[in-house]
């Protein structure tokens, strides 16, 4: 169960990696296109992409968040189970 969830946190860094370099890429490409700044109708485009690809970014962040705070509390959850478990071991060993 932990290993599924870690390495889905991972594909999703991995993807969010991915994704950063493609939109890097993007901007690079029409930077040097456009020559000192092109057109408005290209810097308005460019700007829609800076501002999706920011909401975007936040949105991952929030999930990558989420899923670590309950990748922790199943953590702390499992092992306050073996915990109890433990002791009732060792109070069965006691009688």
């Amino acid at each position: 169960m932990e290993n599924e969830l870690i390495q889905s946190g991972s594909i999703v860094v991995g993807s969010l990696a991915i994704v950063t370099l493609i939109i890097r890429e993007l901007f690079g490409y029409l930077k040097s296109k456009n020559g000192n700044g092109g057109n408005r109708h290209d810097a308005s485009i460019l700007q829609e992409l800076q501002k999706m690809n920011s909401n975007h970014l936040h949105s991952l962040e929030a999930a990558i968040r989420d899923g670590n705070d309950r990748l922790v509390e199943t953590i702390h959850n499992d092992n306050t189970r073996m915990i109890e478990i433990l002791g009732e071991i060792k109070g069965g060993l006691k009688r």
